[in-house]
């Protein structure tokens, strides 16, 4: 098991800066913090210990924003989506701490591609969708959660293709994203992920996650409307790429 004395001071600060810059595009977006911070901090960290302090940083901090986005989230869509999540979380989990890093941070970078090609120009749906299409998101939501922090690519995909009020979307996704984390932390501590890196990381990452939350947020109050697309895709895309990368260098 990987001390946290062993890492060097260059793979910290390299990991500050990672949660900082998720910090913010969380608080501009309403989500995207996993989605950059794991594949980010893993390029200087073991990625299971990633995953595991970022979920503990989504439930230590996003609580707050449960109670604070609760009245304006879609709370119907939430439910079922938290109950597909409870399904394919333990998978997630379980392939989490089997596959190398190398193969984790390739299946990361994929899954931000993922996103990025799907939001990249959504179709509105013009009916509701059927309660099995949400409880099917949520299942890839929670699978994608339990393998790397990130209930964020499907659960993305779901409200920019049916919710057309992106105030409604924002909240809902920053109701989800601590829901889960709070639900997989039990799973993830059974596995054995969460070690003094872990834990030390989360404690590094909390009073950055809460700055740079906070600079997101008056950002997208100032600038949401014109810039909120643009800067989602482009940091998820400069994310893919650096996961992708390090992987590849990793296998060769």
């Amino acid at each position: 098991m990987l001390s946290a004395i062993a890492l060097t001071p260059g793979a910290w600060l390299a990991a500050a800066a990672a949660i900082l810059f998720a910090a913010v595009l969380r608080g501009f977006t309403g989500f995207g913090f996993a989605i950059a911070a794991v594949p980010l901090v893993s390029l200087v960290m073991p990625p299971s210990r990633t995953v595991a302090a970022v979920v503990v940083m989504q439930v230590a901090i996003g609580l707050r924003d449960c109670f604070a986005e609760w009245r304006q989230a879609d709370r119907k869509v939430l439910v079922r989506l938290t109950l597909g999540a409870l399904a394919g979380m333990p998978i997630g989990v379980a392939a989490l701490a089997m596959l190398p890093a190398s193969a984790v941070r390739l299946v990361l970078g994929a899954l931000v591609l993922v996103a990025v090609v799907l939001t990249w120009k959504p179709r509105r749906a013009t009916q509701p969708p059927h309660a099995g299409v949400t409880l099917a998101t949520g299942f890839a939501s929670g699978l994608s959660q339990g393998l790397a922090a990130m209930a964020g690519p499907p659960a993305v995909t779901y409200f920019l293709a049916f919710e057309p009020r992106l105030a409604v979307m924002r909240s809902s996704l920053m109701v989800l994203f601590p829901m889960v984390s709070l639900l997989g932390l039990p799973m993830v501590a059974v596995a054995g992920l969460l070690d003094s890196t872990a834990l030390v990381l989360a404690a590094l990452g909390m009073p950055l996650m809460l700055g740079g939350g906070w600079v997101g947020a008056a950002a997208f109050r100032r600038f949401g409307g014109r810039s909120y697309r643009p800067l989602a895709i482009g940091a998820l895309l400069i994310t893919a790429a650096a996961s992708i990368t390090r992987a590849l260098f990793d296998l060769l």
